[in-house]
């Protein structure tokens, strides 16, 4: 199959662009209304029940609806137990809650009723914050020391904090609601990304190895396109699983799933157009960085003096020269 022959890395810059107008407004976003935390991060009330007859959680979670909590967290246990995370309620609410329950299941038996509150949510995003960034510090040890060079780990660092940044802005715009598994949707999006990155500067230190006089914004131009089939088949085929699990899966894992189709989606597209564009803008200051001292230290070229040759018909001093008579013997 013939390659493509697209200049990827001389239009860069529409890419840098296109990722700017997607991060943007998601910062404003995250400025103006913040997240739609849920109650894992904002507390609230935890119940475990047990039912007399047997459920589905798409039951459960109509009774909730009637109460408007429709969004609380509802996960079938062993047998006929019940899990149950929804925001604060009153102790009123909680008994229209059970008496509901106790009309379309029959005898309710509380196994545990607890609140939970904020504090153990700052705890949990505190938690959360730490792991993502020990991750991609080791991401940069590691990057260092496979490529001999700290310039490839910090371009892939840096396109992972675009994806998280383009991941959060999603999730803002759309006001999902951030539980517990946004946790793992943004450690998974980070370990999916960096591996289609690594993949991508592979290739490129394949070529440097064997065109070491190309010029690198063409060798790494001409990586992504040897790569890029490969890099759009992959991620593709994962949306297009992840989108069944989307559509089919129920309304528990949907912002699960929503949030690693769009992580994978931005994945693929920052290792192509953010870590090796960076890598290609990193070598190319370093060359001018080089070259600018060599020139500083070059003598100043200029027109070499010419200089004054005496008359052969006068001396330096301006007088005729004097004529030595020869002695006789």
């Amino acid at each position: 199959m013939k390659q493509p022959s697209w200049d990827i890395i001389g239009k860069r810059k529409w890419g840098y662009l296109f990722s700017l107008l997607v991060i943007i407004p998601g910062i404003i976003a995250l400025s103006v209304n913040g997240l739609n935390l849920g109650v894992d991060f904002t507390g609230g009330t935890f119940l475990d029940l047990r039912l007399e007859k047997d459920f589905t959680t798409g039951q459960v979670r109509q009774i909730f609806d009637r109460f408007g909590l429709g969004r609380s967290i509802i996960q079938k246990g062993a047998g006929r137990d019940l899990s149950i995370r929804t925001r604060f309620l009153s102790e009123e609410e909680r008994v229209k809650i059970l008496q509901a329950l106790r009309q379309e299941f029959g005898e309710v038996t509380v196994l545990r009723a607890d609140e939970v509150g904020p504090r153990i949510g700052r705890e949990l995003r505190n938690i959360a914050i730490l792991g993502v960034a020990i991750g991609l510090l080791l991401q940069v040890v590691y990057i260092s020391y496979r490529f001999k060079s700290v310039r490839f780990a910090v371009a892939a660092d840096i396109a992972l904090l675009h994806d998280i940044l383009v991941v959060l802005a999603a999730f803002s715009l759309t006001r999902k609601e951030v539980n517990s598994s946004f946790v793992a949707v943004l450690l998974t999006v980070v370990g999916y990304s960096i591996n289609d990155t690594i993949v991508l500067f592979d290739r490129i230190r394949e070529n440097l190895a064997m065109r070491a006089r190309e010029p690198f914004d063409r060798l790494v131009n001409r990586s992504i396109l040897e790569a890029l089939v490969r890099s759009l088949n992959t991620s593709i085929t994962t949306i297009l699983a992840i989108g069944a699990v989307y559509f089919f899966g129920g309304t528990t894992i949907r912002d699960f799933a929503f949030g690693l189709m769009v992580g994978i989606a931005t994945g693929a597209y920052s290792s192509i157009f953010t870590a090796s564009p960076l890598l290609v803008d990193w070598h190319l200051w370093a060359q001018r960085r080089k070259v600018k001292p060599v020139e500083a230290r070059l003598p100043a070229v200029g027109p070499s003096p010419v200089p004054a040759t005496a008359s052969p018909a006068t001396s330096p001093g301006g007088q005729p020269p004097r004529k030595h008579k020869k002695r006789r013997k």
